[in-house]
């Protein structure tokens, strides 16, 4: 029988650093081996001051130090350490990792906002039994975080939407902290506070959705279990009399009440309240008749991308349906052509399939392709006039769950350079790595040849077949319509193809009935 091998996954949270150890076997879930948690507050100073004071910095250094000697002691080589908000918003940020890996040889990496989530859904859809079948119907999936919450709305088994809001519990405990002795409605205070952002989403979130399903998670979740009853570490399911119930008990409880009779640690006894108004808001938006709070952190969610990415594990849900979906519903948020786009996204994969030789780019770099053939066109919602470049900053304005902020780059400049000037000497292109300037030449040389195919937008081509013949690439179309002008624009988009590949695109037309 082949040995099982350990990876570890650490995430230093806002409120809480975590080590996660499992064992990974070829094909099947990871299986947790140990899990260990310190209470730290890092978000504090980060929330309040806006960077991360060398108290606290050398108390998560501290911990860190502690869970490296956990890896020696299970003799694990491979692990993977991030960061979120805390990290990502402090204006410190890369002097307290420089010190923590000077310290603890530790490499820590600041995930985006769009990467922290991501991995919460991949946790949550492996971790809960029938994820997928919960999302055909109207299902909205709440993250509070101690930053922020994320808002995902899932239907008919499709991304639909998702939106961030710095609704964090631990933020909102430390940015009201200073009313809290002159108020004497607190409580009413902190619901007020939260509403104002959450109405805002009610203007911005997909309308006609009838929710049948809501799912929270967040790292109060476990503590909330164990004041309803339940086993922290397993999925529970709150009728809307027992959150009822729950929500009296912690309006009628001091924090140092639940900390003392109820063992819940102090740290988090103050953050269960506004959890738990954000959860009622969402109850009452939603009208579902039970909450469904599901065991799944961060560090699940690593685990499961590694195991996803080198150990063969195939997960039910498929992350990359959710960003395609992502993209085609804030397409048509923008009102863009849809038989156009339809169009220039079926050629520019066929194009990228049949030329892989050429440009030798990956199935991930295709997705990005994907990406931006969808989103290409979105800019002239805004304006006509050089709408590419409006398209590139709607795609750098939008969060895109599960595409990393290098992703996010890659397709949005992909999507700027489909047609006008290619490349830029602006900073924002110029400082990107060398290899992902040369990714997105490659992409925007094949979506370009897409997009020329259908320059009138009346998809005058019905049939396309590739064709590499030494120093030229012959797309054989059929059509019934005159295609002058594609031919036209084949010859100016085409060059990049050709500085590129070595190759000159070239139409051939098999059919052409005036």
């Amino acid at each position: 029988m082949a040995r099982k091998k350990l990876f570890a996954a650490i995430d230093v949270g806002s409120h809480e650093i975590q080590m996660q150890i499992a064992e990974l076997s070829k094909g099947e879930l990871p299986q947790t081996v140990e899990t260990i948690r310190r209470t730290l507050p890092v978000g504090t100073d980060t929330y309040v001051s806006g960077k991360i004071s060398q108290p606290v910095l050398e108390a998560c250094i501290a911990v860190l130090q502690g869970f490296v000697e956990q890896l020696r002691t299970y003799r694990i080589g491979a692990y993977r350490a991030v960061a979120t908000s805390a990290f990502r918003e402090a204006s410190n940020r890369a002097f307290a990792l420089d010190q923590i890996n000077r310290s603890s040889d530790l490499d820590i990496e600041v995930l985006s906002n769009a990467e922290e989530r991501a991995y919460h859904i991949l946790a949550t859809s492996a971790r809960m039994e029938h994820f997928n079948e919960l999302i055909r119907q109207g299902t909205l999936l709440v993250d509070i975080g101690a930053g922020s919450i994320q808002v995902t709305v899932y239907d008919k088994q499709q991304f639909i939407f998702s939106q961030n809001m710095l609704l964090g519990s631990l933020r909102i405990r430390e940015l009201l902290s200073d009313l809290e002795r002159r108020a004497g409605d607190f409580t009413g205070l902190m619901e007020e506070y939260i509403s104002s952002d959450l109405d805002y989403y009610h203007l911005l979130e997909p309308k006609g959705i009838l929710y049948k399903n809501l799912i929270v998670l967040g790292g109060e979740m476990a503590y909330l279990k164990k004041l309803a009853g339940y086993d922290p570490e397993a999925l529970a399911v709150l009728s809307g009399k027992q959150f009822d119930q729950l929500y009296q008990q912690l309006l009628d409880s001091r924090p140092l009440d639940l900390s003392l009779n109820r063992d819940i640690p102090a740290e988090h006894a103050t953050l269960l309240l506004p959890a738990a108004i954000i959860m009622r808001k969402f109850t009452r938006f939603t009208g579902v008749n039970s909450i469904l709070l599901p065991t799944a952190t961060l560090c699940d969610g690593i685990l499961i991308d590694f195991a996803r990415k080198k150990h063969g594990f195939v997960p039910e849900h498929d992350l990359n349906s959710d960003v395609i979906s992502a993209c085609r519903n804030i397409a048509k948020r923008f009102r863009i052509d849809l038989r156009h786009t339809d169009f220039v996204e079926k050629q520019a994969l066929l194009i990228f399939d049949e030329t892989s030789r050429l440009h030798r780019l990956n199935s991930r770099q295709r997705l990005l392709l994907q990406a931006a053939a969808i989103l290409h066109d979105c800019g002239k919602y805004v304006n006509m006039s050089k709408h590419n470049i409006r398209s590139y900053n709607i795609i750098m304005a939008t969060e895109l769950i599960g595409l990393s902020r290098r992703e996010r780059d890659i397709v949005a400049w992909t999507a700027r350079f489909h047609t006008g000037k290619t490349f830029s000497d602006e900073s924002s292109y110029t400082d990107l790595d060398a290899a992902d300037q040369l990714v997105i030449a490659k992409l925007s040389a094949l979506l370009r040849l897409a997009d020329a195919l259908d320059t009138a937008h009346q998809q005058k081509i019905s049939e396309i077949s590739v064709q590499i013949d030494e120093s030229e690439l012959i797309l054989s179309v059929v059509s019934r319509q005159e295609v002058t002008l594609e031919l036209w624009s084949l010859e100016k988009k085409g060059e990049l193809f050709r500085e590129l590949f070595g190759c000159q695109p070239k139409i051939k037309i098999r059919r052409m009935t005036l």
